[in-house]
């Protein structure tokens, strides 16, 4: 079995394996799959962190519950707030 590398091991590795240089720059060699692979990955981060964004300002979902158990949701929610703060 190998041994896993950090993000950090993986990037450098990944950085000395694809890279030559260039006048002044440095140039990175990367597939098209390579390059859409990337995109595909920080575009699903972005949409996963704003869809927890989004959650934390909606609140937890009441769909289904009655008027009297959505009232104790909030209040529940309140006193937890508190107690975060305090």
């Amino acid at each position: 079995m190998s041994r896993c590398m950090t993000l950090e091991e993986y990037l450098e590795r990944f950085v000395d394996e694809n890279t030559r240089s260039a006048r002044e720059d440095v140039t990175l060699v990367v597939t098209d799959e390579q390059a859409q692979t990337l995109g595909f990955f920080l575009i699903n981060g972005l949409a996963g962190f704003v869809e927890c964004v989004r959650l934390e300002r909606v609140g937890p979902d009441t769909t289904g519950l009655s008027d009297e158990d959505k009232a104790e949701s909030h209040e529940n929610d309140e006193q937890g707030h508190d107690e975060f703060i305090n």
